[in-house]
């Protein structure tokens, strides 16, 4: 029995039985309900006859008991108000008395909404309302036939009530008889059609979760039933095709193991190669499937890569290397580490060592690529070449002698200057030691001092070197310990230092004739000032006018001795500075009237342009007054009468320095002069001693400032002057 219940709580999860219960039960349901409406409408025209007949017999027992007492009624208004009484019966609600001609006589109670005139032109009896609470009707067979109409209204909400009771009792037998019907009609399909094809569907469910997850082939239990209808026959054809498909995945899982081993292999060799590999269409060369390092070599993603052309996206950077490598292909069908460059996403050039494969996947056949990029390796190689040629042009190139040297004084390698400064060629200082050319080396005071070098250590020493001929020479040699080739060798660089040390000795007797020099002038000034002395005192004498004129030049010319002499003093004596805060503008205002006034000056015009704003240097005031006279001064000489000398202060664009410029717009200096004219004793003037712009230049190189000399045609000679600002404290 439990068996039985499960079969039919399984039948009516099925949809198929769903469907038959819900048309079983809906076909039933309709055939009752229409032989169900016309018995309702039945049964309550007939409680409305049976209300009509009880009220009518009321109405004729009022009537009857007032025909006892009188044998004719008088007026329609006394037969309305004995009418009236008929309201006693629970049934009655109302009423209304009409003449024979449908005039209204009166009514009583709820007014029926049956009337005479609808009773007449409409041959209507009876009226139900809409709720079915109220009836209306004619008061059929009485006495008043052909004098009066009497219309009645019922309250028939018994009937209602007795309708709905009906109703009830009606669906309640359609719904049991449906239901029953409806049981018996699956208890009958049920072992002969829905258990079958359940039975089917949990088969085909079970087949198909074994074909997905690989399990063994079950066995069909709908084909147990051996039906012979055409339900068996399909059942029979789902357990064969079944069975092929079983098989079928068999043979296909072996192949397939063998092939995912075989996919495994090859995917995991092409994503992990560090090395950029791609499988493409051959000859167009269009990608498939490109590995990470791909993407990491050339920038292009797979999704930007994949279903492009090399050419499409680029790569070659010459593309008849590309041509080049397709034809070796259709020759070859490989090649191995051939060097090109591509181009990658962002235009940089790489330069890979480019591999190459025809393979035949299917009846397709494929190009598969490596390329091992070699780009950083070879701008090494090539950085490492050119710092090698650089190296080697500026050993070549230099001015100071190289030698390598081992550590038993071999000579390994040399530059030229060391060639030329020994007079041998490359390959003979080859074959020397460091004893060879070194006088004052012997292998031990070598080996000595190998052992007090540190590499990164420099020492400095000098000595004397031997050339070819026998000749020596003194030199300058910085050594140092470097690594090269896994030992630590000797760098010597050796200079000639003959030319310095002839130059120290030329410069230690300029210094002493400088010293001499002093000391001449020093005691020439003494009876200079003597005879000027002398000279002076015979100016108050009376003396003949030739002997004045020889007086006259004899004391002018001694003057001009006197200050010579005090000029070389001053441009030998070392500059000492009394610094002290000055500014420029107020300095140069302040000289300015004195130099107007010099006899140099008269007739020329000094214009000065002052800075803008106040610019403050460090310096010595009678120094820079001694420089600027010197500057003006010359400048006045330069020009004609009448002309302007122009002394401007300004700002150096890198408002680090302030520019003092004296121009005059004289005769050009030549150029060829212009280098000398801050020597001694240069000058451009007749009757200059050539000290002055050298004292000049001195005492500006004092102040850290630079003075140069500009000349030309068209602009005139400009003399400029830079001085360091002075930064607030």
């Amino acid at each position: 029995m439990s068996a039985r219940l499960r079969a039919v709580s399984h039948l009516f999860k099925a949809r198929l039985s769903q469907r038959i219960v819900l048309w079983v039960f809906a076909s039933i349901v309709a055939i009752e309900a229409v032989i169900l409406i016309p018995s309702v409408y039945r049964r309550q025209r007939e409680l409305l006859f049976h209300l009509k007949e009880v009220s009518a017999a009321h109405a004729s027992g009022v009537l009857s008991a007032m025909w006892e007492h009188r044998t004719r009624t008088r007026s329609g208004t006394e037969l309305l108000a004995q009418l009236q009484h008929i309201q006693a019966d629970r049934n009655v609600s109302g009423g209304a008395l009409y003449t024979a001609q449908g005039v209204l006589i009166g009514s009583f109670g709820e007014a029926p909404e049956l009337s005479a005139a609808s009773l007449l032109s409409d041959r209507r009896s009876d009226f139900l309302s809409r709720d079915g609470t109220r009836y209306d009707a004619v008061w059929e067979m009485s006495p008043l036939d052909g004098q009066y109409i009497l219309i009645i209204r019922h309250d028939a909400t018994t009937v209602q009530q007795e309708v709905v009771a009906f109703i009830g009792r009606i669906a309640g037998l359609v719904l049991i008889v449906s239901i029953f019907v409806t049981i018996a009609t699956l208890m009958a399909l049920e072992p002969t059609l829905i258990t079958p094809i359940l039975m089917l569907r949990s088969d085909l469910l079970n087949a198909g979760q074994a074909i997905s997850n690989d399990a063994e082939p079950q066995p069909f239990y709908s084909a147990s039933s051996h039906r012979q209808d055409e339900l068996g026959e399909v059942i029979t054809a789902f357990n064969q095709m079944y069975q092929q498909i079983s098989e079928a995945i068999a043979k296909r899982k072996q192949a397939e193991i063998a092939l995912r081993l075989s996919e495994q292999n090859f995917s995991a060799a092409f994503q992990c190669s560090p090395n950029p590999v791609t499988l493409g269409t051959f000859p167009e060369g269009r990608f498939i499937v490109v590995n990470e390092s791909f993407q990491r070599v050339f920038g292009y993603t797979p999704e930007e890569a994949i279903g492009h052309t090399p050419v499409e996206l680029q790569l070659w950077s010459n593309l008849d290397a590309g041509n080049s490598m397709i034809a070796l292909l259709r020759d070859k069908k490989a090649f191995r580490n051939h060097e090109h460059r591509f181009r990658t996403k962002s235009g940089e050039q790489k330069t890979v060592l480019f591999s190459a494969e025809l393979i035949k996947i299917g009846q397709q056949e494929l190009l598969l690529t490596v390329a091992n990029d070699i780009t950083q390796r070879k701008q090494a190689e090539e950085g490492l070449q050119d710092s090698e040629r650089r190296f080697r042009t500026l050993v070549e190139q230099a001015a100071d002698a190289f030698f390598v040297v081992n550590a038993e004084g071999k000579i390994l390698d040399a530059n030229q200057q060391a060639c030329n400064y020994l007079k041998y060629t490359r390959e003979e200082l080859m074959q020397l030691t460091v004893q060879d050319i070194e006088t004052q080396v012997t292998l031990e005071e070598f080996r000595t001092g190998w052992q007090r070098l540190a590499p990164g250590v420099s020492i400095t020493i000098t000595g004397e070197y031997r050339r070819k001929d026998g000749t020596r020479f003194p030199v300058e040699v910085r050594a140092s310990l470097i690594e090269a080739g896994g030992q630590l060798l000797l760098l010597a660089l050796a200079r000639d230092i003959s030319e310095r040390k002839q130059t120290e000795k030329a410069m230690a007797q300029l210094a002493e004739i400088g010293e001499l020099a002093a000391m001449i002038v020093h005691e020439v000034r003494n009876p200079l000032t003597t005879i000027l002395l002398g000279l002076q005192s015979f100016q108050q004498l009376e003396l003949p006018e030739r002997a004045q004129t020889r007086l006259a030049f004899a004391l002018e010319e001694s003057d001009r001795l006197q200050r010579l002499l005090n000029e070389i003093l001053l441009y030998a004596r070392q500059q000492s500075l009394q610094m002290s805060a000055l500014e420029l503008n107020a300095l140069i205002v302040e000289l300015l009237d004195s130099l107007r006034s010099m006899p140099v000056a008269a007739g020329r015009q000094i214009h000065f342009v002052a800075a803008p704003m106040p610019i403050n240097i460090s310096g010595d005031k009678d120094k820079l007054r001694q420089v600027f006279i010197n500057l003006i001064s010359n400048a006045c000489e330069a020009v004609s009468l009448g002309d302007v000398v122009t002394w401007t202060i300004k700002l150096a664009p890198s408002q680090q320095q302030v520019c003092i410029q004296v121009h005059n717009s004289g005769e050009p200096i030549p150029p060829e002069l212009l280098p000398k004219l801050t020597q001694p004793f240069q000058t451009t003037k007749p009757s200059g001693n050539g000290l002055g712009l050298a004292i000049a230049k001195r005492i500006v190189e004092a102040h850290h400032g630079e003075l140069t000399i500009e000349s030309a045609m068209a602009t005139g000679t400009t003399v400029s002057i830079h001085f360091p600002i002075a930064l607030p404290q």
